[in-house]
């Protein structure tokens, strides 16, 4: 026994479960490589098509489109931060239509949206509680949805529909 090293005696099954976590941990990891990247999934779709795409879905006799200014009112967002930016809300004070589509000049914009959503619609939901069934209903089902460069919120009575839509587009 001059010098020599033991050799290590691992049974064939405890060799096979090493190598299956082995392979597991791979696929795990691949995993969410793609999923962390198909989240930042960057659109090259034309603003209009994707816009044109959203409208198509909603009933525009309620709603108007917002000036920068009326941007900055509802939502605390600057037009000039974005790539493009475009809001159409309610006509009328018992709407609560709404549809905000936002092109970013960098994915890192989309949490300062989505804050500014969520500002808008409690906003928008305690304004009707307690008069406003209908409304609060449609606040209630509306969506957001941020897919890498572009980000939608949508309160209409088909929110799925334009939901649909707006990912086609892209």
């Amino acid at each position: 026994m001059s010098g020599s090293i033991p050799a290590k005696h691992t049974s064939p099954a405890a060799a096979l479960i090493f190598a299956l976590l082995k392979i597991a941990a791979i696929v795990l990891l691949l995993f969410l490589m793609i999923v962390q990247l198909k989240g930042q999934k960057i659109s090259k779709a034309d603003f209009d098509t994707v816009e044109k795409a959203v409208m198509d879905t909603v009933d525009t006799s309620v709603i108007k489109e917002a000036d920068p200014a009326m941007i900055r009112r509802l939502y605390g967002l600057e037009s000039k931060d974005f790539d493009r930016i475009i809001l159409y809300y309610p006509s009328s004070n018992m709407g609560a239509e709404e549809v905000l589509l936002v092109k970013l000049h960098d994915t890192d914009q989309a949490g300062l949206v989505r804050q500014a959503v969520d500002r808008r619609l409690s906003a928008q939901k305690a304004s009707f509680a307690g008069y406003g069934a209908d409304q609060t209903a449609m606040l209630e089902a509306a969506q957001i949805d941020v897919e890498g460069n572009y980000i939608l919120f949508i309160s209409s009575a088909q929110p799925d529909k334009t939901v649909a839509a707006f990912k086609k587009s892209l």
